[in-house]
């Protein structure tokens, strides 16, 4: 019996946990992935120098092979994760089959789930599984350590992935608060169980204790603006809804008969709030960028309640076909692949193990990040030595050309998604040292973004305090200087109703020309989807023939509608940029308004 749960968990294990090792390499994914090991590298503070979805324990979900650490530290995680998730699948199916079959049916439910997934989210839906049996077990009070470690892994995960962290330290409050006996210990527990492995996962992280309240508000203005801003609707996407209606169904039916059955309100109320917060976390998760890659995640955060609820059904055999079904739309295979896995193992330990290899891997690396950038000789020596940014995502570029990075909080800088964080970019920009420079793509913006409108703050503190210095094909050199822009001046006010276009006014040739817009009231289909976190219905502005996505925390702007030959742009990096009408895809109001702007010294060399 032991032998054969001990193989069960083994083949869990190797299926689940090998991380796969990556390369630094050109792209907006993977330059933000080398961000967060270079930041850890770097020694930068999160919160005063860094804000991202992921915090600074962040690189242990997407680990860059730099050095060992990172892959040693990322492969225990994912290890010491399967395991636990395991340990909570296993004692949830237990409760319905015997030891073997239990032991055998978790191990395949994790196995799945994790091909698709971050190890930090099967993490989350392992705690949230058991608090969802500590809550429900009712005056027995059995594992009473449970709140203690789920608090644990709730503090350590904000320092992972913040929205997820926050999640399970609700349900880790849910867990004392809730609990069947002993409140006031289990609250207690969990108070300095948070506390404690806040303080020592932060620290550990090699941050400072007076960033971690800036970090914190930070992060949450980052979450707060994501869904808004980042929400993107792929079709077809009536069927998904249609499944993920059904999982919801049925958990809402599973929580009426629990709510029916049970008498001892509390553990109704715990079990809810568990289910509630985790089938909330799905759908955002799930939908806010609704497609193939992200939808495995509304089905992730389902598996704790159909685990949960096994057992409390008159029908097993309908409560584990609706598990199982959630397991395989969580899955991209129900047949994990021992090569694969054979391969990221054997991968993963030649590069932690043989420096040769690691290097020479590397230094290929590096060859295809400079093929592909394209970085000009002058360009590169005329940056050489100089702290620099990288907008608008590519952060690779500074180790593939050996380069001294110094970027914005929002080192992406789509990543702005709110007025507050385009503020805090474009402070770091006038408050940067006199050498600063900034590398700047030519490429377009996400999601049909508006590359001079991303985020607009920022753009302008380029205009106003930085001038063009160097420029190839691809790349514009931007130096510090001193500030040469006027205070804007109000020139004029417009009532727009939705798709009405909107003649922009005329300015001189040594002004630039801005717009702020405040929607009037929103529609339904917006005002609906901030009750659920989601965009159903994002704000669009048309100009010059495009349409251009504007996330409405950034309408106010003020927009860049049109910039001077003076300031000395290139065309291809919106030199030429004139807007003569715009088109609002929502009623609202309109302000336009000139910044005039003093001629520029030298010019492009």
């Amino acid at each position: 019996m032991r032998q054969l749960r001990a193989l069960a968990l083994t083949a869990c294990v190797f299926l689940a946990a090998p991380v796969t090792v990556r390369m630094p390499s050109a792209g907006l994914d993977p330059s933000w992935m080398l961000a967060l090991e270079q930041a850890r590298r770097q020694r930068l503070r999160f919160g005063s120098q860094l804000v991202f979805t992921y915090g600074p324990w962040g690189f242990l979900d997407y680990p860059v092979a730099l050095g060992r650490f990172s892959l040693l530290a990322a492969t225990a995680f994912a290890v010491v994760t399967i395991v636990v998730a395991w340990v909570v699948f296993d004692r949830a199916v237990r409760r319905v089959l015997p030891e073997p079959g239990a032991a055998i049916a978790a191990a395949a439910v994790v196995a799945l789930a994790a091909q698709v997934v971050t190890v930090s989210s099967v993490l989350l839906a392992a705690a949230a599984l058991a608090a969802m049996g500590f809550v429900g077990a009712g005056p027995t009070g059995r594992h009473r350590w449970v709140p203690a470690a789920v608090a644990g892994c709730a503090a350590f995960l904000v320092q992972v992935k913040f929205s997820e962290g926050v999640i399970l330290t609700a349900i880790a409050l849910s867990c004392g608060v809730l609990a069947p006996v002993a409140r006031l210990r289990r609250s207690a527990e969990v108070l300095v169980a948070l506390l404690a492995t806040t303080v020592l996962a932060w620290l550990s992280a090699g941050q400072s204790l007076a960033d971690l309240p800036v970090w914190w508000w930070r992060s949450v203005e980052v979450a707060r603006g994501y869904t808004e801003a980042m929400a993107l609707e792929g079709k077809p996407n009536v069927l998904p809804y249609l499944l993920i209606a059904a999982v919801l169904g049925v958990s809402a039916a599973y929580l009426v008969r629990l709510a029916a059955t049970r008498r001892d309100r509390r553990a109704v109320l715990g079990v809810t709030v568990i289910a509630v917060l985790m089938l909330f976390l799905g759908f955002r998760e799930g939908t806010g960028r609704h497609g193939p890659g992200h939808q495995h995640y509304f089905y992730l955060f389902a598996l704790p309640v159909m685990a949960w609820f096994l057992p409390s059904a008159r029908s097993v055999v309908l409560r584990s076909a609706a598990l199982a079904a959630t397991v395989a739309l969580s899955t991209v295979s129900l047949l994990p692949d021992p090569h694969a896995a054979l391969e990221r193992w054997s991968t993963g330990l030649q590069t932690m193990t043989d420096g040769s290899f690691r290097n020479a891997a590397l230094d290929r690396a590096r060859i295809a990040a400079q093929r592909g950038y394209g970085l000009s000789p002058a360009v590169r020596a005329a940056v050489a030595g100089s702290p620099v940014a990288v907008d608008p995502t590519e952060a690779t570029l500074t180790w593939a050309y050996g380069l001294n990075w110094h970027p914005v909080p929002a080192f992406q800088s789509y990543v702005a998604y709110t007025a507050m964080l385009d503020r805090l970019n474009a402070r770091a920009l006038v408050d940067a040292p006199p050498d600063q420079a900034i590398l700047r793509s030519a490429i377009r913006a996400v999601d049909g973004r508006n590359i001079l409108w991303d985020p607009p703050r920022y753009l302008l503190a380029e205009l106003c305090d930085y001038r063009v210095a160097a420029a190839d094909r691809r790349w514009l050199l931007l130096r510090k200087s001193g500030h040469r822009c006027s205070a804007p001046v109000r020139i004029a006010t417009q009532r727009v109703e939705a798709g009405q276009s909107v003649a922009t006014p005329r300015v001189g040739a040594d002004q630039i020309l801005v717009v702020s817009f405040s929607e009037r009231r929103a529609g339904a289909a917006v005002r609906a989807g901030r009750l659920v976190n989601k965009s159903f219905s994002p704000l669009t502005v048309r100009a010059a023939g495009s349409t251009f996505r504007l996330p409405r925390a950034l309408a106010d702007g003020p927009l860049l509608v049109s910039m001077p030959a003076k300031a000395g742009w290139p065309a291809a990096f919106g030199g030429s940029t004139d807007y003569g009408s715009l088109t609002f895809s929502e009623a609202g109001t309109a302000r336009f308004s000139v910044l005039t702007l003093a001629p520029a010294a030298g010019g492009t060399r």
